[in-house]
């Protein structure tokens, strides 16, 4: 599948609701708008006024909107990378650059090179993940940042902490409740899974850059976060 023509496609949809459009499920529509709160306090040059934030894949739904009036607030420049069809959605103000491409694209790496206080990547690295070179995508990302600046590469879906949370008395139970039967999920420990994304690739995310002299922290997202239970943040921070 080629995920930025499918959502493309989404964006043009008249049957979906922004929080559908982006990949989520129309019941966490309320949990999205928790989202950005979350961001928030782990980037704290979202709170600084004339910050340049770009957001990597920023889709049209409550995450951005927030992180839209946030950058009007605080006087912010803020690049907003999608298709042409996605950035169709959102509004026209002097202090939005949208760049419709997908990423990474050599013109916008040129225009941004070493400028960025915040890169934001939500929900969008495993898509790469599968389908392309996503060593080379988060080497472009992290050219992007300035002295100083921060990459979040939120929204990890981690196949080896599902499964820790899968066998838990509370993952069973919420596994039950939002399947609505009564089974117990079965969780495999030494099954060959092509194509995950784990413990095993984050790790290595996370050493990779901090031997080219960057900081990598690991973050969980709060619990009110759509995917929480099966997901994390990777932050990587340029000194």
């Amino acid at each position: 599948m080629n995920y930025f023509e499918y959502y493309k496609q989404q964006a043009t949809s008249t049957d979906l609701s922004d929080t559908e459009r982006v990949g989520r499920y129309a019941q966490q529509q309320q949990d999205e708008t928790y989202i950005f709160d979350d961001i928030l306090n782990k980037l704290p040059a979202l709170s600084r006024n004339g910050s340049l934030i770009i957001d990597i894949g920023c889709g049209c739904s409550a995450p951005v909107k927030r992180l839209i009036a946030n950058a009007e607030h605080y006087q912010q420049q803020l690049v907003l990378v999608d298709s042409e069809e996605m950035l169709a959605r959102l509004p026209e103000q002097d202090n939005i650059e949208k760049e419709a491409c997908q990423f990474p694209n050599t013109s916008l790496i040129e225009k941004y090179q070493g400028k960025a206080d915040v890169v934001i990547v939500y929900s969008v690295f495993h898509c790469v993940y599968l389908q392309s070179d996503f060593i080379s995508f988060v080497d472009s990302l992290v050219q992007l940042l300035a002295p100083g600046g921060n990459l979040l590469l939120a929204d990890l879906p981690n196949a080896t902490k599902k499964k820790r949370f899968l066998s838990s008395e509370q993952g069973q139970k919420f596994h039950q409740q939002w399947s609505g039967n009564s089974d117990i999920p079965e969780v495999n420990w030494n099954k060959f899974e092509a194509g995950s994304l784990d413990d095993s690739l984050i790790l290595m995310l996370m050493l990779r850059y901090r031997q080219m002299g960057f900081e990598t922290y690991l973050l969980p997202q709060k619990s009110n976060l759509p995917f929480s239970n099966t997901r994390e943040d990777l932050l990587v921070k340029k000194w």
